[in-house]
């Protein structure tokens, strides 16, 4: 996974955001799939070869978190806030930002 750091602010901002539930579930999923569709557009920017870049956006939520979440595994986790995963990975937003520690990485 490769570090965008250009992004990670961002990503800090829409996530805390949702927590203090000022925007819903649909926009941060939605935002989050603009920012890796920009991720995308730059990689292919950069590309000398013709295929479309599928490499995918994935928010290492803490820094122990050495696989990262992509953007569907996110939005699924959050459908409903009761299931034990949501709350999981609720607190683990929570404890990323308030360590600093969430990141956007592109693989």
């Amino acid at each position: 996974m490769t570090h965008q750091p250009h992004y990670s602010p961002m990503a800090r901002q829409l996530f805390g955001q949702f927590l203090d539930q000022e925007i819903d579930r649909d926009t941060l999923i939605g935002r989050l799939q603009e920012m890796e569709l920009q991720l995308q557009a730059d990689a292919d920017d950069e590309s000398e070869d013709d295929n479309l870049d599928t490499r995918t956006l994935r928010i290492r939520v803490f820094g122990g978190d050495t696989l990262g979440m992509s953007i569907r595994e996110i939005g699924q986790d959050l459908e409903d806030l009761t299931h034990p995963n949501a709350q999981i990975l609720l607190r683990g937003i929570a404890f990323g930002l308030a360590e600093d520690e969430l990141e956007v990485h592109f693989e």
